[in-house]
């Protein structure tokens, strides 16, 4: 059994999971799931229980009160939200992809543009992968196929798409842990067109149309 060097700076899942709840809200589940993915440091491993660094928790919480706008994408963004276990701290960089990399509806349209924005010489397609809010993994797309059985085409969806996914670059490094607010529901998979507005933002478009004379 892994000895702790003291049992004060160390909280177990459980009681790192309720502080997060308490500090900044986040539902106890959705707390584990978080420190299960790695969002809050790198835990330590004994045979009875995971525990974190205490000091590693309340830096997260700080970060999450105090932290600046969302950053202004300088690509097209893909935005998945996946739920529990998916996403597991201590897996390869090669098997975490692999995980995330199939399994998506995307239109061919959108498929498209994730194959042909590198081929014309634009900056790769980013992936963001988010657990309850948070973003807790990315990957830069450097192709998009539909994933059906070439076999039996009439039983697959059009839209089942499969990702050929590597680490991210640089500019992952603005986003990796930040909180967005995607909502509850809908889609699991958006696409964040670059100039577009993000798909958080539910501000209502100005209606064009015919202007009814005032008599």
């Amino acid at each position: 059994m892994l000895e702790i060097d003291d049992p004060h700076d160390w909280l177990t899942q459980r009681a790192a999971a309720q502080q997060l709840h308490e500090d900044i809200g986040i539902h106890p589940e959705t707390a584990r799931r978080l420190l299960v993915a790695g969002l809050v440091g790198r835990p330590r491993m004994t045979s009875l229980a995971a525990f974190h660094r205490r000091d590693t928790v309340d830096a997260f919480v700080r970060q999450y009160r105090a932290q600046p706008p969302l950053p202004v994408p300088d690509r097209n963004l893909v935005l998945v939200r996946v739920g529990n276990g998916r996403v597991r701290f201590g897996a390869t960089d090669q098997h975490r992809l692999d995980r995330l990399a199939d399994g998506w509806r995307m239109s061919p349209t959108w498929r498209a543009l994730c194959r042909g924005v590198l081929e014309a010489g634009g900056r790769p397609v980013g992936f963001l992968v988010t657990l309850g809010g948070f973003v807790v993994a990315g990957a830069d797309i450097l192709g998009a196929e539909w994933s059906g059985a070439d076999d039996r085409p009439e039983t697959a969806s059009p839209l089942m798409t499969r990702f050929d996914l590597r680490p991210p670059g640089e500019w992952f490094d603005d986003w990796h842990a930040r909180h967005l607010p995607t909502g509850r529901g809908g889609s699991a998979l958006r696409f964040w067109a670059l100039g577009s507005r993000p798909p958080w933002d539910r501000t209502p478009r100005e209606r064009r149309g015919k202007v009814r004379a005032v008599r």
